[in-house]
């Protein structure tokens, strides 16, 4: 009987590995394609008319909304939605983001682009880290180096996140000391800190997976929900939406 009951306890085990194993790997080919089709749409600009907004994202996957579900569906699309509907006006995104991208990447790439842009934004948000905090050759030395750097260069005002809590140690130490270097360069460059880590690590271990897209790492819808509603927060309580609103409080023609 024993013997019996210890072969179907193993049985049901192995079962739930395996079901965990497929649901991972399927999580796998998801983030897989959204890395490639949210990469498209990002890559077409968009004009709009003459009295739009303009809102210049820059970052890694998680500005390209990879592990929601649809591109929309990301943090920037719903900021620009959020700012549209506060505003009255058109608001058009510039997505520089890219999968994949470190604080290096954030310098060596999307800086050079953010300075030739043919317009003055409107509204510029960044969160970058994740990837200094997982890939190896980081450190939070190397990550403030950086992030100095991109501070400087991005227009006084700019909605900047700390790095997202992980909930693996090692992982999390990291990402702790790279989220506390970052919130104090972000005061001394006179930026808005967006504390991404605090609503993170407050989720706790069982709620993460409950924001968390199939493979374990992005966000899903949920958890962008969240990492919007943590930005918007800090650029309604810095006053900007007034100062973009249209004049007549209503839609801007243009």
């Amino acid at each position: 009987m024993k013997r019996a009951l210890g072969l179907l306890a193993g049985l049901a085990a192995g079962a739930l590995v395996s079901a965990g194993t497929a649901s991972y790997l399927k999580g796998r080919r998801d983030i897989m394609r959204h890395v490639a089709d949210y990469g498209v749409h990002w890559g077409e600009r968009v004009d709009g008319g003459a009295g739009a907004l303009r809102y210049v994202a820059l970052g890694d996957s998680a500005a390209q909304g990879v592990g929601a579900t649809h591109v929309s569906r990301g943090y920037v699309p719903r900021i620009g939605a959020k700012l549209a509907e506060a505003t009255g006006r058109e608001v058009i995104i510039t997505n520089l983001s890219v999968s994949g991208a470190t604080s290096a990447d954030v310098v060596r790439d999307q800086l050079p682009l953010f300075r030739d842009l043919p317009f003055t934004p409107d509204l510029v948000t960044l969160d970058i880290g994740g990837n200094d905090v997982v890939f190896p050759g980081h450190t939070p030395s190397s990550f403030e180096a950086n992030m100095d750097v991109i501070l400087e260069a991005l227009p006084t005002g700019a909605f900047i996140a700390d790095v997202p809590w992980f909930m693996v140690p090692v992982l999390g130490r990291q990402s702790q000391q790279m989220a506390g270097r970052a919130s104090i360069l972000i005061e001394q460059h006179h930026h808005h800190l967006v504390p991404l880590h605090r609503g993170t690590r407050e989720a706790g271990f069982w709620r993460y997976h409950r924001y968390t897209a199939g493979d374990w790492f992005h966000p899903n819808d949920l958890g962008y929900e969240e990492w919007a509603e943590a930005f918007w927060a800090v650029i309604e309580a810095s006053g900007v939406v007034e100062t973009l609103r249209a004049p007549d409080g209503g839609v801007s023609e243009g």
